[in-house]
């Protein structure tokens, strides 16, 4: 396996080159009916590397990909970050109108899609934003000359490591989802970390569980396919049915797993959580939100002779995972709260603020070192208030992103607090309340809006919106409306309209009051 401590790789092109050649006839994708070879996908992502080129695109440039998992959708983002293309993946059921927020703030030259039934949908997003749309397919794939080939490794070679590897959006406060520019170095150092951390090898299949568009693929597809290891794409009709999903794992002979605690505590109550289906199940990593001990334990109990069970915690901003606590015995002599975040990565460096801005035990995860993205894409003002050039003697000119999550540090650990802010972890999904707000404050004779997370037990959450008006609503109607602005995960499981919303003594809207009304 190519070792990143002992070969230098300055982009992700070279990398994925070498990895292609050495383990060319390998499984790269393993589908149920069918695998496809490192060699094939290289040859593919050549060919879609000329398909760009010949577009006009140029390393800088943006395209985005309707991923839903199908072969060339995984060729074009290698081919991408070949050329110094950045690449976005979205999600084609999400409403076009956030949608169309995301290709403009991202200025996507060139939108594609892999699957024929969402074409249209596709077709009418591009007319919105103004871009081409381009629907992936083996028959649009040209033939790639000596001459072509060799104008790409010379694109290629310009590509530097602090070039935008791909653009990841997330929930955004102002109602408008934010991009994290995540760059080829970035990348370089979270594979190889990746790689060392889990032992990958080539004989690794991993389940390729998370949609493409969210931050937890990112570990699937960069650890697995620069490491010469396989992935098996799952598809979303498959998660929906517990028992056939884990069949499907097991028969894939998978090795690594990696999803947010939801899937896990879903799975579990149904009971389809089953070691001897999943033989081949040596990790089983988890991240994204908390899981709380009570529930964990009972996964623990199931697994831990088998597999190793792996608490990962990292933002978006700081390329997908920062730190990884492995489970044992001991964590469970104490069921209260959540598993210990752990100690960061190596190559992190990182400060606990209070709300002073001074150094302390417990405060705000500010995270440094060069794992931290290249900012917000094309929003200065965002990227601002979050990544900070430091400019004390000690840190002189290191880049910190300030987290907004509360830890504590014991004797070197790390332990999860809380928020500084309203952002909230629902499914594993990153969600700023007030962008939900924002949507809710757009259907007509809605005043004023505020949406509060509540807790049901140790496990489960659900969001819970409130809206103030005059008139009289129907709030299912209103519920259904939103659909037009936010994903199924951002919309409210109920929605409780008032004449007014409580306010606090600043004339604010009082969230604790709201609190009340729920837990009554």
């Amino acid at each position: 396996m190519p070792n990143l401590m002992d070969r230098y790789y300055y982009n992700l092109g070279t990398l994925f080159s070498e990895v292609a050649s050495i383990y060319a006839q390998l499984p790269a994708l393993r589908y149920a009916e069918l695998e496809y070879s490192y060699s094939d996908l290289q040859h593919w992502s050549e060919k879609l590397a000329f398909f760009l080129l010949e577009k006009g695109l140029r390393p800088g440039d943006v395209i985005a990909i309707g991923h839903n998992k199908r072969p060339l959708s995984y060729a074009l983002m290698l081919a991408a970050i070949r050329i110094g293309v950045a690449y976005v993946n979205i999600d084609i059921s999400s409403p076009l109108a956030r949608n169309g927020n995301i290709l403009e703030a991202s200025c996507t030259r060139i939108l594609f899609c892999d699957d024929p039934e969402a074409a249209l949908t596709m077709r009418q997003l591009g007319e919105q934003v103004g871009c081409e749309v381009v629907c992936l397919s083996f028959e649009m794939l040209p033939e790639v000359s000596a001459v072509n080939l060799s104008r790409q490794h010379d694109v290629a070679a310009k590509v530097d490591g602090s070039s935008i590897a791909y653009i990841m959006f997330t929930s955004g406060s102002t109602g408008i989802p934010k991009g994290v520019a995540v760059t080829h170095q970035n990348v370089l150092h979270f594979i190889a970390w990746g790689q060392s951390r889990f032992d990958i090898t080539e004989q690794d299949n991993f389940a390729n569980l998370s949609p493409m568009y969210f931050d937890n693929s990112v570990f699937d597809f960069y650890v697995a396919l620069f490491s010469g290891a396989s992935l098996s794409p799952i598809n979303k009709d498959l998660m929906t049915r517990p028992y056939d999903l884990i069949a499907y794992i097991g028969q894939m002979s998978c090795t690594i797993w990696f999803s947010v605690p939801s899937l896990l505590i879903y799975l579990m109550a149904m009971k389809a959580m089953n070691p001897q289906v999943l033989t081949r199940l040596r990790r089983i990593i988890f991240g994204g939100e908390g899981y709380p001990k009570v529930e964990l334990k009972r996964l623990y109990a199931l697994f831990a002779t088998q597999a190793t069970l792996v608490n990962v915690y990292g933002p978006t901003e700081c390329t997908c995972i920062c730190s990884a606590y492995d489970l044992s015995d001991t964590d469970f002599t104490d069921l209260q709260g959540l598993p210990p975040l752990g100690q960061l990565n190596p190559n992190f460096d990182y400060r606990i603020l209070d709300d002073d801005d001074r150094d302390a035990t417990e405060g705000e995860l500010c995270l440094i070192g060069p794992n931290v993205a290249a900012g917000y894409f094309n929003d200065l003002q965002r990227s601002a208030a979050s990544f900070v050039t430091i400019i004390d003697a000690n840190r002189f000119m290191k880049r910190m992103y300030r987290t907004g999550d509360l830890v504590r540090e014991e004797q070197g650990t790390l332990f999860f607090v809380g928020r500084k802010d309203n952002q909230i972890k629902h499914m594993g999904y990153r969600i700023e309340l007030e962008e939900i707000e924002c949507a809710l404050t757009k259907l007509p004779q809605i005043n004023q809006s505020a949406v509060i997370y509540h807790r049901t037990n140790t496990s489960y959450g659900k969001l819970i919106g409130f809206a103030a008006s005059t008139s009289e609503l129907d709030e299912k109607a209103l519920l259904r409306a939103l659909s037009q602005f936010l994903p199924e995960y951002m919309i409210p499981s109920s929605l409780i309209v008032m004449t007014e919303l409580p306010k606090n003594a600043n004339g604010k809207v009082d969230r604790h009051q709201l609190r009340n009304i729920v837990s009554k």
